[in-house]
Formats: C-alpha cells, structure tokens, sequence
C-alpha cells in the first residue's frame, strides 16, 4: 500500500493569503512535478522478470500485472522513451533500462499523489521501492516544477510587454481573443521556463477539476484562478550544483525567489526605456510572496472526486447514445431501453467473438495502473 497522506510543507491546502488591495488569493503553491533518475546497478533478476513479462504484455497486447515491492504495477506492452521497461501504478510511472548509458531508473510521480503525501514522502516512497533492485542507488532531480494558484489574478493581452524575462521567446495563447496563457523560455533546454495560464479553463478541457478538492472553501465557486509555474530542468539545477532530492528541495525558497525576482517579473510600465527598472506590478509581489506550504489533501479524497468528475462528464454523451437507441429500438421508457440494449450488446459479441465482459476487463487492465 501507498504510503499515508501527511503533512508536510510544500502545497498550502489550510490558509488564505490576500494582497492588500488587489483581492488576490493564494489558493495553492508549492511542487507540482518532481522527475527523478537513479544511477546503480540494476538486479539481473529483475531485468530477466522484466524482459519475460514484457514479451508476455507484446503478445496479449496490454499490460500485464508485475510485482515490485509492496504493489502491484502494470507492466506496459511498450517502453517509455529510451527505457524498454515501462511500470505504471496510480502513484506514478517508473522506468528501468539494462543500458549503460542511461540512468537505470527514472520516476515519474503522479501529481495527485505527489500533492496528497508530499515531495519528501513521495522521494521516500519511490526510493524504497527500487533501492532493493539497483545496488549503489543514487537519485537525483531530473525536473523540478514550482507553483501557485491565484483566485482574483486576471492577465490580458496588453500584460505581455510588461513581463521582463531573461528566457528566450514568449508564447501568448488566446481563446476567442481572450488571452488564456502565456509561456516563457524554452524546455528543451532543461534549464529554466515559466507558463502562466487560466488554471480553471485547463482543468474544464483536461477534466482535472480534482484540483477544486484540492482548493476546498478557500476557492470561491465560478472565480477564474491562474498557475504562475516554473520547470526547472536538469540543466539549471546541476548549475547550481543541486543533484540529491533533499538538497533541491531544501533549496525551493531560493529557487522561487530567483524564478519570480531575477527571472520573470511582471511590471507596471513607465517612462523609463529601461523596463527592468519599471515598478513592480503589484500582482506580481503577491506571486514573489507564495507560502510554498504543504497541507496534504487525502488521496482518497483526490481519487474519488476524478471518479465523479469522470463520470459525470460522460453521462451527456452516454445518455444522448441511449436515447438514440431508444428512438430506433422503439422503446419509450428506461427498463425497456435498457432491455432492448442488452439484446443488441449479446449480439454484438457475437459479432466480436468477444463478450463484453471480456472487453470490460481488457480495458480494465489498460487503465487500473494509471
């Protein structure tokens, strides 16, 4: 089993943070994505388990359940990236390759788990999980993610010229000529990039409003809330010779600060030609301000709201298909329909020469470990 949710101190779940004047509200902040590797020597048993259940998850073309630790992952019939060996369970995805040129392992949190136990309990959690399968295990940072979510901050089109970034290039993104994000700096160079966008408008297109459970009562219901976030890759982090998971986020403070004072700041234009000596946007001061504090939200709690979500958007299109069926079925009330279905679904396995029983658990398989 997971580990139990804790608190501890890296995304606020339990304050209310108001700028004076602006009606800002800090609804959330801390780490939001925390990439790992780790170098050692990679158990030739394990590899041999892998490689066998792998040729097993090509032939039946799904994955197939493997064991590691104390859970049961779903071995992929496919790898991740350069990694042959892709494991997926509900609290994240972890690689394994034999090469020698790669890491041996690389992890991959997911973030519902990272916000309900923590980064330092997440890092623990993983690092117990492998370090009996690779000798010598050292983990390091591949990605580090910080952010926070503010009620009450609107961007605009004009905003883009008073932003003063040290990164290459800006993106604004725009949805019926309303601007719903903008995105500095580039990841592929695993050093620094920052994305502001409408944290509400993602979560409607990618069905994550799991994040509202998250929030609780300090979220004002319908008010538009926006993500300052900033990637810190690789790159930036072995500048500044921060490797070991403990060291970098011990190092968090700092690095928001320089994300939020050196490298991205929002001004308030002036006379000056010089725009980094413009004034300080007062939206912007709230943001160098973020808690960066952790209060875990139950994982359970999380899992069951994507659920409900989950269903509740399907039921429009499930209900428009059953009473089409209905129409052409020529039934008038839901027992019949349902009825009428039933028929149509026997024959259709017929047709499949697989039943739906076995179509259920086939696409169960596919998703139980994610």
């Amino acid at each position: 089993m997971p580990p139990s949710p804790h608190t501890s101190a890296h995304t606020v779940a339990n304050m209310r943070v108001s700028a004076s004047g602006d009606g800002l509200c800090e609804l959330a902040s801390g780490v939001d994505a925390l990439y790992l590797s780790g170098h050692g020597y990679l158990s030739k048993g394990l590899l041999a388990q892998l490689e066998e259940e792998r040729m097993f998850a090509d032939r039946v073309s799904v994955p197939v359940p493997f064991e590691l630790g104390s859970l049961t992952f779903g071995l992929a019939p496919h790898g991740w990236g350069k990694y042959r060996y892709c494991l997926d369970h509900e609290t994240g995805r972890i690689g394994f390759t034999s090469s020698r040129r790669l890491p041996s392992v690389r992890v991959q949190p997911r973030a519902e788990f990272l916000h309900a136990v923590g980064p330092e309990e997440t890092v623990r959690h993983f690092a117990d999980l492998v370090r009996p399968f690779i000798e010598g295990l050292v983990l390091s940072v591949a990605r580090l993610d910080l952010f926070v979510d503010m009620e009450g901050m609107q961007l605009c089109t004009q905003d883009r010229s008073a932003f003063v970034c040290r990164g290459d290039g800006c993106t604004t993104y725009e949805n019926a000529n309303t601007v719903t994000g903008f995105a500095f700096g580039s990841r592929r160079t695993q050093r620094i990039s920052a994305r502001l966008y409408d944290k509400t408008a993602e979560m409607t297109i990618k069905g994550t409003d799991w994040w509202e459970a998250l929030w609780g009562e300090r979220h004002t219901p319908g008010a538009p809330v926006w993500r300052v976030e900033f990637e810190i890759g690789r790159a930036a982090l072995s500048a500044l010779e921060l490797y070991r998971p403990d060291a970098v986020l011990a190092a968090t403070p700092s690095l928001w600060r320089y994300c939020t004072t050196d490298w991205l700041t929002l001004r308030t234009p002036s006379g000056d030609a010089n725009r980094s000596r413009w004034p300080l946007d007062p939206r912007w001061d709230v943001v160098q301000s973020a808690t960066l504090a952790h209060g875990g939200t139950a994982l359970r709690f999380i899992r069951e709201h994507k659920r409900a979500s989950s269903i509740h958007r399907l039921m429009p299109a499930l209900v428009g298909y059953l009473v089409a069926f209905a129409v052409w079925a020529g039934t008038t009330d839901l027992p019949n329909t349902l009825e009428a279905l039933s028929a149509s679904v026997e024959n259709d396995e017929i047709l499949r020469r697989m039943t739906f029983a076995e179509r259920v658990q086939r696409r169960r398989a596919e998703r139980s470990f994610r």
